[in-house]
C-alpha cells in the first residue's frame, strides 16, 4: 500500500445555506489519519478533484451540481455516500443510476449498501462504516460542566421541550440548543455539557441512525441520550450500550443521569470503549 495517493474532497459551495456540509470534516479528519498510519500520502482539499490520484468525494451531491457539464470525475473516484436511501428502491431516479452506472461507492449505512446492490452498479459498493481515530479525541475536558442538556441538530427547542417536560424537568435544566455550529465554538458547548441529545427522525423515510454525530460525542467520551424511534437502523455495538429511552421515560431519565455524575462518567466510558473498537485503519485496509 506505500506510495498509493488519495485526496479526500468536501465539495462546499461559499454560502451560508452549505455549511451544514462541514458535518464531513469529523469523517474526514479520521481517514486522514488512517491513510497517513497505513503510508499514503493523503491530502485534504475543499471543491478541487487532483487528477494525479485516487479522490474520495463528500457532498457528492453538492459536487456534481458544481462541475460543469459533461465533466466527469477522474478515473478511481470514490463516492463516500451519507444520505439515506435505505427505506426505497433507487431504480428509477437518474442522479443515483448515473453514480452507480460510474463510479465506486463506500457508504456509511448496510441498508443503503443493500440499495446500491440493487442497482447492479459497476462496483461493488463497499460498507465504510463511521470509525475511531485517535485524532478525533480534540474536545477540551473541563471539570465545571454548567451546561445540562445540549443538543445539535435540526430539530429545535419545541420537540425537546415535549420530552423534557413529560416529568416537569424543563425549567430545572440549563439546555442548549445549536443548529449549523461547528468547529471550536461547537466543542466549547460539548466539553461543558453533561449529556448530549440525538434526536432521531420520525420520518420513516429517514431511518438511519445518525451515527456520524453521535460517534463524534463517544470519542470524546460524552454521555449521549438518544430517544426511542421505532424502526431506526442501528449498528448491533452501538445499539448494545446506547441509551434509548421512549419519549415518556425520556425527561426522568435526563434528570438521573444529569445528577449523578459517576454513572453519566461510567456509561461515557463503556460507549467510548465500544466505539474505539471500531478501527479506521481497518476501514481503509479491509477496502484497498
Amino acid at each position: 500500500m506505500i506510495g498509493k495517493r488519495i485526496n479526500l474532497v468536501l465539495f462546499k459551495p461559499d454560502l451560508p445555506r452549505f455549511k451544514i456540509l462541514d458535518c464531513h470534516l469529523e469523517i474526514i479528519e479520521s481517514l486522514m489519519w488512517g491513510f497517513k498510519n497505513l503510508g499514503f500520502e493523503c491530502t485534504f482539499r475543499t471543491n478541487e478533484v487532483d487528477y494525479g490520484c485516487i479522490n474520495i468525494i463528500f457532498g457528492w451531491i453538492v459536487a456534481i451540481q458544481l462541475m460543469q457539464h459533461g465533466e466527469e470525475f477522474p478515473e478511481g473516484t470514490i463516492i463516500y455516500n451519507f444520505e439515506q436511501y435505505s427505506t426505497e428502491s433507487m431504480r428509477g431516479k437518474h442522479l443515483l443510476e448515473q453514480v452507480a452506472e460510474k463510479y465506486q461507492i463506500w457508504d456509511y449505512s448496510i441498508g443503503n449498501v443493500i440499495r446500491w446492490k440493487e442497482m447492479n452498479p459497476k462496483f461493488d459498493p463497499y460498507y465504510a462504516r463511521v470509525s475511531f481515530a485517535p485524532n478525533l479525541m480534540k474536545i477540551p475536558r473541563t471539570e465545571k460542566e454548567d451546561i445540562d442538556v445540549a443538543y445539535i441538530g435540526s430539530h429545535g427547542l419545541k420537540r425537546i421541550s415535549k420530552l423534557m417536560s413529560c416529568a416537569g424537568t424543563l425549567n430545572r435544566n440549563a439546555i442548549v440548543n445549536m443548529t449549523n455550529i461547528w468547529g471550536e465554538l461547537r466543542d466549547g458547548f460539548i466539553s461543558r455539557s453533561k449529556i448530549l441529545l440525538n434526536l432521531s427522525e420520525e420520518n420513516p423515510a429517514m431511518n438511519i441512525f445518525e451515527i456520524v454525530r453521535v460517534s463524534y460525542y463517544l470519542a470524546n467520551k460524552k454521555a449521549v441520550l438518544c430517544d426511542f424511534v421505532p424502526g431506526l437502523e442501528i449498528e448491533d455495538d452501538v445499539r448494545k450500550v446506547l441509551k434509548f429511552v421512549k419519549p415518556q421515560d425520556f425527561g426522568k431519565f435526563c434528570d438521573n443521569l444529569i445528577q449523578d455524575s459517576t454513572a453519566r462518567k461510567d456509561y461515557a466510558e463503556e460507549c467510548f470503549e465500544i466505539f474505539r473498537q471500531r478501527d479506521i485503519r481497518n476501514v481503509i485496509k479491509d477496502f484497498f
